[in-house]
């Protein structure tokens, strides 16, 4: 993925990286991820603060499995 090669060459950390990635979030993806957090809450689930979890997310949700 490019936002990939993005923290790689701009060594973002791990715990940028779910921050910096929504934050480029519009329309629906922000309304997705905004209902998604507070699902988590509701369901006392901790929060998604990995990338690699929040890129399984948004391929669960979005991405077709085809």
């Amino acid at each position: 993925m490019k936002v990939e090669q993005l923290f790689t060459c701009h060594q973002v950390s791990e715990e940028r990286k779910v921050p910096l990635t929504t934050l480029s979030f519009q329309s629906y993806a922000m309304y997705w991820r905004t209902s998604l957090e507070s699902d988590k809450r509701h369901y006392n689930e901790p929060p998604i603060l990995y990338w690699n979890d929040l890129k399984s997310a948004l391929r669960h949700r979005h991405i077709p499995s085809y």
